[in-house]
């Protein structure tokens, strides 16, 4: 493997860093927090991409974490792996951690990354992987999805039962979106369309993540990690869709270890009852965290909390250190 070291953009057009795996792929990754802090693997949300851990840089900082976000295969930077599971992604994680010389950190699985995770925790030695949380973590296709609201249910069961119909429905919004020059304007410049939007509450869009999305600051990384998802077309999000709706490839009864599981009793998007179910089936091997909270404030709102408790699984202790 080798590394090939860049320079954060405004626009992220390159990435903190990149790892050349021994098939020939890059991983392409960001980095923020504590520069010697407790590492802490990010795996981001679908759509999302590695500069999604711009989200958490504050926090990370105070706490002492170094959080490390990774673009997963055909997104953003990152090479495509055609056909891969999430247990493959474990391993790539475990070959980005020896590259950067990391003998123990945590993951930290993010809506869609929340089965990303769960294949760490399942396949990484405890002596490596210090501990896990899913933060409204996606969970296996075969849990119910009572509570989860009708538009995420039809691209669940889409991807499922008619994926072509997806594959050429997602061509068709991103053909209208270029037809528009969507894809040659900036972020600054969609965040201001999206400041005039009054419409959030006509979308469904609950009260507490419209006051997220009232935040410029948020909205302009949520802008720009979507579009980073895309970077390379449709086919990294589609490749996603198949994989969210695929079997894990191993039974959530087989972790043995704690899992720390946070959700929100007002997500629609990934409701508590999966967490619950996923807490159920790991049984004693789960800490099961319910808050008042929607999709996006419950990663908003609740990252010092989240962050600290992944520190504290750890067994975390941060010593007062001059950063450079």
């Amino acid at each position: 493997m080798s590394s090939h070291p860049t320079n954060s953009t405004s626009n992220k057009s390159v990435a903190d860093g990149t790892c050349i795996l021994d098939d020939g792929r890059r991983i392409a990754y960001d980095i923020c927090g504590a520069k010697n802090g407790h590492p802490v693997f990010h795996l981001h949300g679908w759509p999302g991409a590695r500069t999604e851990v711009s989200l958490f840089a504050l926090q990370a900082a105070e706490l002492g974490a170094r959080i490390i976000a990774i673009d997963r295969p055909g997104i953003g930077l990152s090479t495509p792996q055609p056909r891969r599971t999430v247990l493959d992604h474990a391993l790539d994680i475990r070959k980005v951690a020896k590259h950067l010389g990391l003998k123990e950190y945590s993951v930290m699985g993010v809506s869609g990354g929340g089965q990303y995770a769960l294949a760490c925790a399942f396949m990484i030695p405890p002596e490596e992987l210090r501990s896990v949380a899913l933060v409204c973590g996606q969970g296996p296709v075969e849990i119910s999805l009572r509570g989860m609201k009708f538009g995420n249910q039809i691209v669940v069961r889409g991807f499922q039962y008619c994926p072509s119909f997806i594959r050429v429905l997602m061509h068709r919004v991103s053909w209208t979106l270029k037809l528009l020059n969507m894809d040659r304007m900036s972020n600054g410049r969609i965040l201001e369309h999206v400041q005039t939007l009054d419409r959030w509450n006509l979308l469904g869009v609950p009260e507490m993540d419209r006051k997220v999305m009232a935040n410029p600051d948020t909205m302009l990384a949520v802008i720009t990690s979507v579009r980073e998802h895309f970077r390379q077309g449709v086919d990294g999000c589609l490749e996603e869709g198949r994989i969210t709706t695929s079997h894990l490839g191993f039974d959530l009864r087989d972790i043995k270890r704690n899992l720390r599981l946070w959700y929100g009793r007002e997500d629609t998007d990934v409701p508590a009852a999966i967490g619950e179910e996923i807490a159920r089936q790991l049984g004693e091997n789960a800490t099961l965290r319910l808050e008042d909270a929607t999709h996006l404030s419950l990663v908003i709102d609740y990252q010092r909390p989240i962050l600290q408790d992944l520190l504290d699984a750890a067994g975390y202790r941060r010593v007062a250190i001059a950063e450079d």
